[in-house]
């Protein structure tokens, strides 16, 4: 026998051998363990208003919000694509024959589930990052006239 099958037999025989004498300890053993496992009531902020003696002032709250959700709808820049939103379904069948009448003018096509109405599906075509090559898109689809599409931006 060569080297490497005697340390294997050495290997398994100390195996052996620390199972038969070693025994393991019980989960018990663990559970009586007085350990502290508590989490402490400290805050690790504290108040952080108290410390800095400043007041939360809610109007200027709610105008700050305001004036921020206006500067984003307004700005066009920061839109960073355009999509057209063709129709919205609930019936299935007619959500795929329209799509594939999509597909199949090349159009790229995809649709989304609406997650705040129950069984309601959106099918867009899009996106673009030019508007004016979301308005050729618009323009390929405008012979289908049970579409009303719009241009909306892509987020």
């Amino acid at each position: 026998m060569n080297k490497l099958n005697y340390f294997l037999l050495l290997f398994l025989s100390l195996f052996v051998l620390t199972s038969v004498l070693i025994k393991p300890k019980s989960f018990e053993n663990y559970f009586l363990s007085d350990i502290d496992a508590t989490i402490p009531e400290e805050s690790l902020n504290g108040d952080l208003q108290k410390q800095q003696n400043t007041s939360f002032d809610i109007d200027a709250f709610n105008f700050a919000l305001e004036k921020e959700e206006d500067e984003l709808t307004n700005s066009i820049e920061r839109i960073t694509g355009w999509t057209i939103q063709v129709e919205e379904y609930e019936d299935k069948k007619s959500l795929m024959d329209d799509f594939r009448i999509l597909k199949s003018r090349d159009l790229k096509a995809y649709i989304q589930y609406k997650n705040k109405e129950e069984n309601k599906f959106v099918l867009y075509i899009g996106p673009t990052m030019d508007r004016d090559d979301a308005r050729d898109n618009l323009t390929r689809i405008s012979d289908l006239t049970r579409f009303s599409p719009k241009i909306i931006p892509y987020d």
